[in-house]
């Protein structure tokens, strides 16, 4: 009787080890396997939640220079007496006005939107083509949560002889809360949306010599 009861014992004990083993197995593999999928998780999170923070951004611009006439009353011309453009800047309070705008539609496009949910394979995450065929996959959830900041920036780009590209743009910076399975990540998407442009024309000179770049470095030595 007490040697059944001395193998019982060693049989509970033995079983306890096996799966305090299995247990440690299993563990180390999610471990494992969490340290692979989280990078490959996290980038393509960031660039689903970057498409559509955009496509809001996009269409609430749109819709508020739409609703807005502003044409081209975003810049300042001032000419000479004979017409010709001397200065030309961004009309700066109506700017802020429409960024101010901007930014209070855009909070209420957030508050109102509607988590985006996607299905990652395991196969995909982790380089896998065996497990892209089992239909495993990892549920993430993004949601834009706020304007974190919103501004505008100017832009000058030359367009040839005499002529300049004059650009404005609004800047926007929203935070953003990915739901993953094993973590809750915040972050910041930057758009940058060109609201109005315009080319400035000065006079043509007599003459115009384009020198390479080489050839300059070659008189300098």
């Amino acid at each position: 009787m007490k040697g059944w009861r001395r193998g019982r014992g060693v049989f509970w004990e033995k079983t306890a080890i096996s799966l305090g083993i299995i247990a440690l197995g299993c563990i180390l593999l999610i471990e494992g396997l969490k340290s692979q999928i989280e990078p490959n998780m996290d980038a393509v999170s960031q660039l689903k939640a970057k498409a559509m923070v955009t496509e809001i951004v996009s269409q609430t611009m749109e819709e508020e220079l739409a609703d807005q006439n502003y044409g081209d009353n975003l810049f300042v011309v001032k000419t000479g007496e004979n017409g010709e453009i001397q200065m030309v800047q961004s009309n700066t309070g109506l700017i802020n006005g429409l960024v101010s705008s901007f930014a209070s539609a855009l909070q209420e496009k957030y508050n109102s939107a509607e988590p985006q949910d996607m299905k990652l394979s395991y196969g995909t995450l982790i380089g896998s083509k065996v497990l892209s065929q089992t239909g495993l996959s990892v549920n993430i959830r993004i949601l834009p949560l706020s304007v974190a900041e919103c501004d505008f920036e100017t832009e000058f780009e030359s367009q040839g002889i005499n002529q300049t590209k004059y650009k404005i743009y609004v800047t926007i910076e929203t935070n953003v809360r990915v739901l993953q399975p094993f973590s809750s990540n915040s972050f910041k998407v930057k758009n940058k949306v060109l609201i109005a442009e315009t080319v400035i024309v000065g006079d043509v000179p007599d003459s115009y010599v384009n020198v390479p770049k080489e050839d300059i470095l070659d008189a300098i030595n």
